[in-house]
């Protein structure tokens, strides 16, 4: 089954190619890195966790079509990561351009869950949670599960179709599209060898039987990497997301996990519980000597520093939403999407 993270494509192989505007082939380093554990191949395998303090050793992605490109991109490079450029140095050129900010918990100087809420959130806020949890916890049978290991898999499948169902439910209801729900089935394939593994990790806050609130988490090392999550909306009153933030963070205080990233995308829940910022950056490749590559590498680069720009200045993602515009178009699509389906 094609990745979601690596976009590569040409006039044969994608029809539509001619028709997308100012386009070049993608790779998504963040998503190959967590998913897979594997790096670019344009990198070099030996890289520095600036926060950890840590070299970590990735595997290559042998994939050839990186050099069969005379202009591509490698998306969302975290810059607490630092990289080298290895085989490509002599033949591309390349450009390194600052995209969407990142937000993470770093809980390096924290001892207990307690000393970070008494930091973090203010009295009412901590107050607030409290309550929250006892209210959900005296109206309904709860109980919280971490996988990590081992779980059944009649109990993983049961859990991937709720989990499916809950965040389709929660997407229509915000008219927002949610891109992660076109590759459902991918992520299904990928996610149970990897909890068996611990290189993955699966929340879930049970009603009962019923989960009501499901997060699926990737593990390197001890840096936690929270990648989709969401809840039944029925339960919206007991504001499901902190308390399963306040779950995640005391997991990994209990299991010397250092970072619980939240990713990339800057919205009112990762404000109240990040405590560190960093930056995605670009990098664009152009193939060296070619001006038919140089010329589109600088188009391309403008597109993304413009929309960088009206980032920053608030209209993109903020007065402008492109899953917004997307729902629209494609709530067809994900109405009758059965990720089931075979292929």
């Amino acid at each position: 089954m094609k990745e979601p993270f690596i976009d590569f494509w040409n006039e044969h192989s994608i029809p539509s190619w001619p028709k997308r505007l100012l386009a070049v082939p993608s790779y998504n380093f963040l998503f190959d890195l967590y998913f897979n554990h594997l790096c670019a191949p344009v990198y070099r395998h030996k890289f520095l966790h600036k926060l950890l303090g840590k070299t970590w050793y990735p595997q290559s992605n042998n994939s050839k079509d990186f050099f069969d490109n005379t202009v591509f991109q490698i998306m969302d490079i975290p810059d607490y990561l630092k990289l080298e450029i290895g085989v490509l140095s002599d033949s591309y050129q390349s450009i390194k351009i600052r995209q969407y900010p990142g937000f993470m918990v770093d809980l390096r100087d924290y001892k207990s869950l307690d000393e970070f809420l008494l930091q973090q959130l203010s009295t009412r806020n901590r107050k607030n949670l409290r309550s929250k949890q006892r209210k959900l916890e005296s109206d309904a049978d709860i109980r919280y599960c971490f996988y990590h290991g081992e779980i059944e898999k009649s109990e993983y499948d049961r859990i991937f179709d709720t989990f499916y169902q809950l965040l389709k439910k929660r997407f229509v209801e915000k008219e927002m599209f949610n891109r992660n729900l076109m590759h459902w089935k991918y992520y299904y394939e990928l996610a149970y060898p990897m909890i068996l593994n611990k290189q993955a990790l699966l929340f879930v806050i049970y009603d009962k039987d019923k989960p009501i609130t499901i997060t699926l988490n990737f593990l390197y090392d001890q840096h936690l990497f929270s990648y989709i999550q969401t809840y039944d909306i029925d339960y919206s009153q007991y504001n499901m997301g902190d308390i399963s933030m306040v779950k995640h963070l005391q997991w990994c205080l209990e299991n010397q996990i250092q970072i619980f990233d939240l990713s990339k995308g800057e919205n009112d829940y990762k404000l109240k519980w990040s405590n560190h910022r960093y930056e995605h950056f670009y990098h664009l490749f152009y193939k060296a000597g070619s001006i038919h590559a140089f010329l589109k590498a600088q188009v391309f680069q403008g597109k993304l520093r413009l929309a960088q720009y009206l980032r920053d200045k608030g209209i993109l993602g903020k007065l402008f939403q492109y899953d917004r515009f997307f729902f629209k178009r494609f709530q067809k699509k994900v109405a009758h999407h059965d990720w089931k389906a075979p292929e």
